[in-house]
């Protein structure tokens, strides 16, 4: 769902519209003098895909994305790729930021393009304020000052403001793409969304990472030559990707935890659900995170998700 909503709504609006939007590295065609002119493939960012589109595009060079085009494409089976690969799209996408937002700035494109591609290239500086969110959320509303007044015209406004913006968006795209069954679909949009915020402290790393230039390599995410639905893929070998970062992804699941009961404790109910979403996002986040270490987990039965168009 995650990538349902870039390909179908944001990628196909960008083309349209005649801004500029990425060309993704698992499914597209180059003309190799599109690829010269702009300067090649650079390694200077972990999203060389990324870089090198919005450098044709400032060339000169226009792209189209066609979405009646389907390639299948692997999704990260396991939650530490799967945190490899956003860290890896999360800290690439500010390092072409950096790289090539004054480029776009000094040239003489439309101001709408510049700002699209100005919003497209600072997007995930969002993980930044999310993971303040996190940790400020408490604290703002233990306070005397909390209440069901402070909560009807302050806190409510806000989690709607907040949430329903992104609810559409995934709606939208999953009744574009399964126009019968989409009602069934957006039932995970909670899960999706717990999913966002349990992925916070990994992107917001990745921020910051990218904006003090702290240099990483190149990880790339596990490929298990995944086919079919059913087709197993723990029997194939991976380095576990380790990391300290699951431990403070379970504190803040067990912070949150106490945080609900806090709110309950105190008549906040219409917060509870939101808090909900925090702690069940960090909670999964981090046991699936922990348990992948162990040399036998049978998280799921060890069957692969269905492929993804690219």
């Amino acid at each position: 769902m995650f990538l349902d909503g870039h390909l179908v709504l944001e990628q196909t609006a960008r083309s349209r519209s005649g801004r500029f939007f990425n060309f993704n590295g698992t499914a597209g065609l180059w003309r190799k003098s599109c690829i010269q002119q702009a300067g090649g493939w650079q390694h200077d960012t972990l999203t060389e895909d990324l870089d090198l589109s919005y450098r044709a595009q400032l060339a000169g060079w226009k792209f189209v994305f066609l979405p009646d085009v389907v390639t299948p494409a692997e999704l990260p089976v396991d939650m530490n790729g799967f945190k490899s690969q956003q860290h890896r799209w999360t800290k690439g996408s500010i390092q072409t930021c950096k790289k090539l937002l004054p480029a776009i700035w000094r040239s003489k494109l439309p101001m709408p393009i510049k700002v699209e591609a100005t919003g497209h290239l600072v997007s995930n500086f969002a993980y930044l304020l999310l993971a303040c969110l996190v940790v400020l959320l408490h604290p703002s509303t233990g306070g005397p000052q909390s209440g069901w007044v402070r909560t009807l015209l302050i806190d409510v406004p806000i989690f709607l403001t907040a949430s329903v913006s992104v609810a559409v968006f995934y709606i939208c795209a999953q009744r574009e793409l399964h126009p019968r069954t989409w009602m069934k679909e957006i039932m995970l949009l909670p899960c999706l969304l717990a999913l966002g915020v349990g992925l916070s402290l990994n992107n917001a790393r990745a921020v910051l990472e990218a904006v003090f230039n702290h240099k990483s390599d190149f990880t790339r995410t596990p490929k298990y030559g995944i086919e079919r639905k059913s087709q197993r893929w723990r029997n194939c070998r991976y380095m576990p990707l380790k990391s300290v970062l699951p431990v403070a992804e379970m504190f803040f699941a067990v912070y949150f935890t106490y945080f609900v009961w806090y709110a309950i404790e105190h008549g906040q109910f219409f917060s509870v659900p939101f808090l909900l979403m925090f702690q069940f996002g960090f909670l999964y986040v981090s046991f699936c995170s922990v348990i992948q270490w162990l040399p036998k987990f049978n998280l799921n039965n060890g069957r692969a998700p269905d492929a993804l168009p690219a």
